[in-house]
């Protein structure tokens, strides 16, 4: 709980009424029990009432101020038999209850300052503790909705290993749309991303031979100074090298180049347009490299026809 500085002033002017209502209350009960003799020849003392009361609600700032307004209130009445008392025993009957005024006063406000701050301490642990049971909660309920998402991916997605035997079983299918899909597919499995194309590169130009159908660049060839690059250094490029921005501009993020494994040729290459940059990781890079490998083959399997767009359903980038 946070204190404003209207709050402190509210208790102040609270605690100054209860004071003048209690002790206007007290003097107009002691004019007419005793005459204003401040309550001499009662046990105990009615102001014993408001410094008990200031100093167990309050604390010793209030307790002592009830206190100092009691013993002016007792030290201002002349009692008839000063007089006829001893000198000392006179001093000892008007200190006495003040002394015990401001002790008592003093004593229980401490005490009850200190409940009042263990008090607080414990308030501010609790909070505390509701604050993190709160946290804990929402993040078990994250986990747990987490946790029943992976499950129903694991189930459901096409990544698994049945799945992706069953899609390489089409590769040799009788049916050239189906070995185009077989191959999407894979693609798509192995480069995490549906967005990409494949050219086939003859007499120094790349004509394009295969592509995903939600490819957002649509090149029917590629770049001569890219065909350049990729001949005379072959090795993928990516955006996350400086080096390999410039040739790649309006073309895609990646370019996978195909290697004839017999006659070391540049026969085709890969064009992925849309990765997350920080996939372009040296693992990642070791991926697409063995992916480059098996998809060389399929070169001679699939049939160039035109611009096929092919659909690689369900794959989980």
């Amino acid at each position: 709980m946070t204190f404003t500085p209207r709050d402190g002033w509210r208790r102040a002017t609270r605690i100054a009424a209860e004071i003048a209502v209690a002790f206007v209350m007290l003097v107009a009960l002691d004019l007419w029990l005793t005459d204003g003799t401040a309550f001499a020849g009662i046990q105990p003392n009615p102001f014993w009432l408001p410094v008990l009361v200031m100093a167990l609600a309050y604390g010793t700032g209030p307790g002592v101020i009830a206190a100092a307004i009691a013993s002016a209130l007792w030290l201002n009445n002349v009692h008839a038999d000063g007089g006829a008392r001893d000198y000392l025993d006179h001093l000892l009957h008007l200190s006495l209850p003040p002394l015990l005024w401001f002790v008592t006063a003093v004593v229980i406000g401490e005490v009850t300052m200190l409940r009042a701050a263990r008090h607080a301490g414990l308030q501010r642990r609790e909070q505390i503790a509701r604050r993190n049971t709160l946290r804990l909660t929402e993040a078990f309920d994250t986990l747990s909705k987490t946790n029943r998402r992976l499950q129903v991916q694991l189930v459901t997605e096409d990544g698994t290993i049945g799945h992706i035997v069953a899609t390489a079983a089409q590769l040799a299918s009788p049916d050239p749309a189906k070995r185009r899909g077989a191959v999407a597919r894979l693609i798509a499995l192995s480069a995490h991303t549906e967005d990409f194309a494949c050219y086939r590169i003859s007499g120094g130009e790349a004509r394009a031979w295969l592509h995903a159908s939600q490819s957002a660049v649509r090149r029917d060839s590629l770049p001569g100074v890219l065909i350049e690059r990729l001949a005379q250094a072959p090795g993928i490029l990516h955006v996350a090298r400086r080096a390999d921005r410039a040739v790649l501009d309006g073309v895609g993020v990646a370019v996978v180049p195909l290697i004839d494994g017999e006659t070391d040729a540049l026969i085709g290459c890969l064009v992925i347009h849309a990765l997350p940059f920080g996939a372009l990781n040296p693992a990642h890079t070791a991926q697409l490299h063995e992916m480059a490998g098996w998809l060389t083959p399929l070169l001679a399997d699939v049939s160039p026809g035109a611009w096929q767009p092919v659909r690689p359903t369900g794959m989980v980038a």
